[in-house]
């Protein structure tokens, strides 16, 4: 032990292992770095090429309302206001704003978000088409 520790001791009045067993509980006094938190500029151009790619690239296309309400919810969503650059918030990775999810780079981002998008879409499309069908009694007395 230093002379320090030794003078530390002594002022606290505590045996040996008593001074050990709390220096032992204290937790390290280490300051974690802040997150270092980006703004990264993404032009609307590659978004709308990312778009050609996976249309020209998908076997099964879904119907074009589909793919423009998902259209739109990209470009409504990194260009508010009908900017040119899309500013994505980075903490040493790209966060996605339709999913909350991180990626490597912009494109990997816009990559998985189209797919995501047109899912979305076709659940709204479905779950708009079946609620205008008239809906099957609930109770017997409501059959005729």
């Amino acid at each position: 032990m230093s002379e320090e520790e030794w003078a530390e001791l002594e002022a606290s009045g505590k045996t040996l292992s008593a001074f050990f067993r709390d220096v032992i509980r204290q937790p390290p006094t280490v300051s974690e770095p802040e997150p270092v938190k980006e703004s990264v500029a993404y032009e609307r151009r590659h978004v709308e090429e990312r778009w050609d790619i996976y249309l020209r690239n998908t076997e099964q296309q879904p119907s074009p309302e589909v793919i423009e309400k998902a259209k739109d919810a990209t470009f409504c969503l990194l260009f508010p206001d009908g900017e040119n650059v899309a500013k994505v918030e980075t903490k040493t990775q790209y966060v996605c704003p339709f999913t909350g999810k991180r990626f490597g780079s912009m494109d990997a981002l816009v990559r998985a978000a189209i797919p995501y998008l047109i899912k979305s879409a076709e659940a709204d499309q479905h779950w708009k088409n079946a609620s205008k069908q008239p809906r099957s009694p609930q109770y017997f007395d409501q059959i005729r």
